[in-house]
């Protein structure tokens, strides 16, 4: 596989592209004889060197009476040069002076490797880690003393960095001359080089100090860059302090089988988007197998062999290729892992303003925009921005208002309750749109069961399922104001509903023992027309076990209070009576895991990336629990609950906070981070808030719904 040098990163382009056959040049121009050699190769030492700490050797010279009697001559000549600029010093440098040149810094994997005296090359980076230049910089007396209670070199060297990102290179160059310090190390320098430039076993030899003869089989790209060219390569620039003989020091915890599992993946991916499948294959089967990590994905690398083109490649592999941004990806990912006594990760000053301004955002009570923070000043929210008092109140219900619940776009409003009503509310002039009462229609319900449990819009905000005390759900399309799909085959009221991403298929619980938890759609194989109405249409019921009708006795099931759907639709959870928390694959139907909980749940929902739940447990706790682990993550206390059902959600501008309902007909919000009581409102008296919605898109606003018969916003 030929890769083009300069062609290999369109993010970070070397100064000086490696030359065929080696990875690793100097920039020194070529010598006459191996005398000059030698000559230079004691000027970079000595140009490295303190002159305090410069050994004292005895070069070993000619025999002959001519070199004798021209010593005196030759070592004034070699003095003259060493006053006289190299070609490399002539380059902008950034080298660390020589206090930190040859002071071994240990790592924190135990290691301690110092930097190399000998240049390996010049590469200039605006992306990922800086500017480096390695050429010979004269030495600089550094300032060692604190700055404001901080290590003066960790300062420098971030400011290093940080100048390069916003492209200031001369001010970083001026900065390294004038400190004495330098961003990186020479061998960083190689190995980010050879990263960028998709030379992987240069890369890898580079990283952990291994020869490709020591590899599980190593496969060249062949790109020139074989085997025996890294040997030779290496042998050029060899470090005498070991360097790359044993590596770069590793951060503490760093795992270097996933290290050499990404570099080698990335060869891997490359070779197959070159179309040089026997070279992929042989990485696969000798470097990727061998290193017995992540059989699963083994298994779907392996599958994109079948791939026809590289575009294909790229989709599935959802990759972008060595032209994208993939290597830059991998050098950020695998910098996290290297010591930064030698590698600082990329844009560290940026990351460290991020947490600054997480924390300033955490710790202020009233935060509810999206809006970073200025950095000018330290940052605080009046509670004149937060929404504290009541902007209007819908009084259409006759009876408690048990459901509120926003449409995704935050157009439209839903309320439910005990009268049966469905009100659709317009949130810009909040006037009512719709009255649904498709429950009436049922005439053998008894009017005491007419009460609504539960409404959903779908995600696409097209439909409106509303399940009721009778028995039985409706789906009504919001646009046409029409009956779409209708089940009544429940032996107990459906309690809850949660779609799935495609709005079409749905999750129905039941407190029932003959359809706990079932599937259904909104298409039907016999369904001819597309006015008709679906009926009963269950595609799946997780009932355990299954129902048998010809059976008198079919065993005891769960009875669900609540369900929710994942937002990407691969999981969904359901709450029992049984004080259970169920969470099961939707792509293969299986249950993946069960928690018992103290206490009754009574609500449960996902948060908007799926990473986290909350709940609503008997007893008064609102709770955040990790989704793929279970365990608490977070615990807002205050609400009062006892006997009824009390919902809450994760609201405001970045999903920041947690609000719930209450017995007490108060309104409960906290920081969701923190978990610290951000305001309680009187919202609902006499009674209960029974439940609460925010606004998706303006987190200016959120709805309460409670025993009172009112909506307030």
């Amino acid at each position: 596989m030929n890769i083009d040098p300069t062609d290999a990163s369109p993010i970070i382009i070397p100064a000086g592209p490696p030359q065929s056959g080696s990875t690793a040049q100097t920039h020194a121009p070529p010598h006459q004889d191996d005398a000059a050699a030698a000559d230079d190769d004691d000027q970079a030492r000595d140009l490295a060197i303190d002159p305090s700490e410069r050994p004292r050797k005895r070069r070993r010279r000619s025999s002959s009476p001519t070199a004798r009697g021209s010593t005196s001559k030759q070592q004034k000549s070699k003095r003259q040069r060493a006053e006289e600029p190299t070609p490399a010093e002539t380059e902008p440098s950034m080298r660390l002076g020589h206090e930190h040149e040859h002071r071994t810094r240990p790592s924190t994997n135990g290691s301690q490797n110092g930097s190399s005296p000998h240049a390996n090359g010049s590469a200039k980076s605006g992306e990922t880690n800086g500017y480096h230049t390695n050429g010979h910089a004269e030495p600089v007396a550094t300032n060692n003393t604190p700055y404001h209670g901080h290590d003066r070199e960790e300062v420098t060297r971030i400011l290093l960095q940080s100048l390069s990102d916003l492209g200031y290179q001369s001010a970083a160059q001026h900065l390294s001359r004038e400190s004495g310090y330098e961003l990186e190390i020479p061998t960083v320098a190689a190995f980010r080089s050879a990263l960028q430039h998709g030379h992987w076993d240069e890369a890898e030899s580079l990283l952990f100090g291994a020869e490709p003869a020591e590899y599980d089989g190593g496969v060249s790209l062949g790109n020139g860059h074989t085997g025996s060219s890294w040997r030779k390569s290496r042998s050029q620039f060899g470090s005498p302090n070991g360097l790359t003989r044993h590596g770069l020091p590793l951060a503490e915890g760093a795992d270097t089988t996933m290290l050499k599992f990404m570099l080698r993946q990335q060869k891997y991916l490359e070779l197959l988007e070159n179309r040089d499948l026997n070279a992929a294959l042989a990485v696969l089967r000798n470097e990727l197998t061998p290193l017995r990590r992540d059989i699963g994905r083994l298994h779907a690398l392996s599958s994109l062999m079948m791939c026809q083109s590289a575009v294909d490649l790229r989709r599935q592999a959802d990759w972008d290729g060595a032209e994208g941004e993939s290597r830059s990806l991998l050098l950020s990912e695998i910098s996290k892992s290297i010591s930064p006594s030698v590698m600082i990760p990329a844009h560290r000053l940026t990351t460290l303003f991020d947490a600054v301004q997480d924390e300033q955002i955490v710790n202020c009570r009233y935060h509810n925009t999206i809006a970073q923070p200025s950095l000018y000043t330290d940052h605080e929210c009046s509670a004149d921005d937060f929404p504290l008092h009541t902007l209007t109140e819908l009084k259409n219900h006759t009876d408690e208002v048990y459901l509120v619940e926003f449409s995704h776009d935050g157009s439209m409003l839903v309320t439910a309750g005990k009268d049966g009503l469905v009100c659709v509310y317009d949130t810009t002039t909040w006037r009512l749109q719709h009255e649904i009462r498709e429950h009436d229609r049922n005439l053998a319900a008894d009017s005491s069961k007419k009460s609504i449990c539960y409404v959903a819009f779908s995600p696409d905000d097209q439909y409106l399922i509303s399940c009721s005390q009778n028995n039985e759900f409706v789906v009504v399309n919001v646009r046409e104001g029409r009956r779409v799909a209708h089940a009544d085959h429940f032996d107990y009221p459906v309690t809850t509903a949660a779609w799935l991403p495609d709005s079409e298929t749905f999750v129905v619980g039941t407190q029932g023992s003959q359809r706990p938890l079932g599937l259904y759609s909104l298409r039907s194989a016999s369904s001819s027309s597309s006015s008709s109405v679906v009926r009963n249409n269950e595609i799946h019921t997780w009932r355990d076990p299954p129902w048998d009708a010809s059976q008198k006795d079919n065993g005891k099931s769960f009875h669900v209070a609540d369900c929710a759907v994942s937002p990407d639709g691969t999981r969904m959870v359901a709450t029992t009576m049984e004080r259970q928390i169920m969470m099961f694959d939707l792509r293969t139907r299986l249950k993946i895991a069960e928690w018992t909980m103290e206490d009754k749940v009574t609500s449960i929902t996902f948060g908007v990336d799926g990473t986290q739940m909350l709940v609503n447990v008997s007893g008064g706790r609102v709770l955040a629990l990790d989704s793929n682990t279970g365990e608490l993550i977070m615990q807002y206390d205050g609400v009062k609950q006892q006997e009824f059902v009390i919902r809450s959600c994760f609201g405001g501008a970045g999903e920041n906070f947690v609000i719930s309902g209450s017995e007490d007909s108060r309104v409960y919000i906290w920081r969701r981070q923190t978990g610290i009581q951000v305001a309680v409102l009187d919202a609902h008296s006499p009674g209960a808030v029974n439940a609460v919605a925010w606004h998706p898109t303006n987190p200016s606003v959120f709805a309460t719904a409670g025993d009172d018969r009112r909506v307030r916003m």
